[in-house]
This record gives structure tokens, C-alpha cells and sequence, in this order.
């Protein structure tokens, strides 16, 4: 049966991804939806990808709903949680994709999507008798559920800065989610994984470096918000809270390193922590080989490596949520710390941005 709730929803978000992408590319040339050269690129491209990522996503989620999954509480749920936030979560992308929201406005409407996702779960996991707690532990429990459905849709959205980039990190993390939903006996946690499989594989396809279609903030957020659901279901699925909890960080731990040395090394350098700049992790790869390609390997590296720990940290292991932590905790305190001491030359940093197709008209990299 776990093969089925693996194997269908990917099938089905696989095809329908393949068969969306391209449509999709002819719409943005249709509509004249492209990025111009004060966007992230430098290229006329596609920008609103993430209309395909969720299609295929939508269509295979309702496959599984219908058909895969045993009627259970839980599924009878999520389902709800899922299919509303998913939509205000893309829907607020694709405005921004197409309008260009103050960073402020977006914000605050993440938050409000995170606020009801976190009060719309734990309401129904109540009402279904699936999740008692006390007062001050529902309040408690509400506010972390609310920060990490803002901090992960955040942190997707801010990693997909390069072709390839926040794509090929979805697949790793999917795949990591998908076997820990297989090994931990979480139908609805695999059969989800498998579906953002699928519909990843097909956009990293034509997301490759040179990319043909970019996901956009609807593709980012909407796979961001996904994964932070996943990640709950698996933490509040069953016992050994800690080690769930440490594993789905360490899946999910480049996109989230990424954002917290952002916020940390603007405020060390006096700038705003919010302010848009070409200093992320992506950035400074591409300033050292000068290739998206060989960025995106490193990335892709590392998040394997964080991902298998995430995975052995869910079944249980303490050695390697221990190793995890330690980890983390060096990787962050030496990228920060080269990250604030380093200097480039700005032509030579525009030349970089301008060769991998990335725009640099508000570039605010650390020059000599």
C-alpha cells in the first residue's frame, strides 16, 4: 500500500507537470508575463511557473484524496488546511509575480496565512479529538506551528535566486519527506512528499540552468507552505517529538540557514534586515565559480548531506541529531562570518550576475 501512496500521486503530478509547464511558457509569451531586466534576471523568461507547480500538485493531491488514501481523521483534516491555504499561499505569489508587492504587504499577508493555517490545524485536530492539549500548551503550540509556516514559506521563497536552484532543493527534500512518511508508517505525509515530487521533477527540467521558466513567488511560497505542512504532520503524527521536529530542520536546513544568515548579516553590516540584496549563499557561489551549474551542485550537496541527517535524526537517532546540531551551528557560524568579511569588486561582481543570467540593477554586494 505505501508503494501505491508513493508511486500514484508522483505519477500523476509528474505528467500533469510536464503537460502544464509548456502551456504555461506559451501563456507568459502570450500575455507578455515575463521578467524584464530590473527583475531577478537579466533574460525575458517566464516568471510565473508556479502555476504549474501548483496544477500539478492540486491534481495529483486530488487523485490521492479520492482514490489512495484510507478515510482517516487526519486526512479528512489536512484536507481543508491544505486546499485553502494552498490557494490564498499561491494566489498572494502570483499577484506579487505579476505586481511587484511592497515587501511589507507580503509580509503581512504571510503572516496571516501562517496565523490561519496554525489556528485552522490545531482547531480541527481538536475537533476530531486527535490533539488535546491544555491552554497554555495549545497556545504555545500555536505560535511555533505559526513561526514555521512563515519561516519555511520565507525561506523557499528567498532561496530561489538562481536557475535550478530552489527546484532541485525541493526534490531533495520531498524525497527525504516521502521516506520518512514510508519508514515512520505516515500515508499522508508520503503521498504529499510524492506529489511535490512529482510536480519538481518536471519543473526542474525546464528550470535547469539555462532555465526556460522560473517557478515565481507563487511556485516558492506554494512549495515553502507545503513543505512546512509536511514537516508538522510528521512532528504531530506521533511520539519523539525532538527528533522530528531536529529531523524536518535538518531537510529543510539550506533554504533556512540561508534566511537566517540573511537576516543576521544585514543587521552586523547596519542594513535593513528585509532589504533585497545579491549576498545569499547562491550569490556568493556564483562570485566564486562563476557558474549557476556548479552553485547549484554545491547547494544541492550540501542539502543531501542535511537531508540524510534529517532522515536518521526522525527514525530516532540521537548520534546523528547530536552531529546535526553541531553541524548546522558550524556552518552557520563560518558562512556568516565570511559572509560579513567578504568584499568583491563591483563591476567584476555585476559581470558574474550579468554572465549567469542574473539581474544586478540593485545589486548591494559588500565592493572594495
Amino acid at each position: 500500500m505505501a508503494l501505491i501512496q508513493l508511486l500514484v500521486p508522483l505519477a500523476v503530478a509528474l505528467v500533469i507537470g510536464f503537460m502544464l509547464i509548456p502551456v504555461v511558457i506559451g501563456m507568459a509569451v502570450r500575455w507578455k508575463v515575463c521578467d524584464k531586466p530590473n527583475g531577478r534576471t537579466n533574460r525575458e523568461i517566464a516568471h510565473i511557473g508556479g502555476i504549474a507547480i501548483f496544477g500539478a500538485v492540486l491534481f495529483s493531491l486530488v487523485t490521492v484524496f479520492l482514490f489512495v488514501l484510507p478515510d482517516h481523521p487526519l486526512n479528512r483534516t489536512i484536507l481543508p488546511v491544505l486546499i485553502t491555504s494552498g490557494i490564498f499561499t499561491f494566489l498572494l505569489g502570483l499577484i506579487d509575480d505579476l505586481r511587484s508587492l511592497h515587501y511589507l504587504y507580503k509580509l503581512f499577508l504571510q503572516i496571516a496565512v501562517a496565523v490561519g493555517v496554525a489556528a485552522g490545524g490545531l482547531a480541527l485536530c481538536g475537533h476530531f479529538g486527535m490533539l488535546v492539549l491544555p491552554i497554555a500548551a495549545s497556545v504555545i503550540a500555536f505560535a511555533v506551528a505559526s513561526a514555521w509556516v512563515l519561516g519555511v514559506t520565507t525561506s523557499f521563497n528567498l532561496i530561489d535566486g538562481i536557475d535550478g536552484l530552489a527546484a532541485g532543493i525541493s526534490v531533495i527534500a520531498s524525497v527525504s519527506f516521502a521516506i520518512a512518511g514510508i519508514a515512520l508508517h505516515l500515508p499522508l505525509v508520503t503521498a504529499l512528499s510524492a506529489a511535490v515530487l512529482g510536480a519538481s521533477i518536471a519543473f526542474l527540467r525546464f528550470n535547469f540552468p539555462p532555465a526556460r521558466i522560473f517557478m515565481g513567488d507563487s511556485g516558492s511560497l506554494f512549495l515553502g507552505l507545503m513543505f512546512s505542512l509536511v514537516s508538522l504532520l510528521v512532528v504531530f503524527a506521533g511520539g519523539g517529538v525532538l527528533h522530528r521536529a531536529f529531523g524536518a530542520v535538518m531537510i529543510l536546513a539550506v533554504p533556512l540557514l540561508d534566511t537566517a544568515l540573511a537576516f543576521f548579516r544585514r543587521l552586523l553590516s547596519g542594513r535593513k534586515p528585509f532589504e533585497a540584496d545579491h549576498m545569499h549563499l547562491h550569490h556568493l557561489l556564483l562570485f566564486r565559480f562563476s557558474s549557476a551549474r556548479r552553485a547549484d551542485a554545491v547547494l544541492w550537496s550540501i542539502s543531501v548531506v542535511f537531508s540524510a541527517i534529517g532522515v536518521l535524526t526522525m527514525l530516532g537517532s540521537t548520534v546523528t541529531l547530536v552531529g546535526g546540531t553541531v553541524l548546522a551551528a558550524a556552518f552557520f557560524t563560518i558562512a556568516l562570518r565570511r559572509m560579513v568579511r567578504f568584499t568583491i569588486e563591483r563591476q567584476r561582481a555585476e559581470r558574474i550576475l550579468a554572465e549567469c543570467g542574473v539581474s544586478s540593477t540593485s545589486m548591494a554586494a559588500h565592493t572594495d
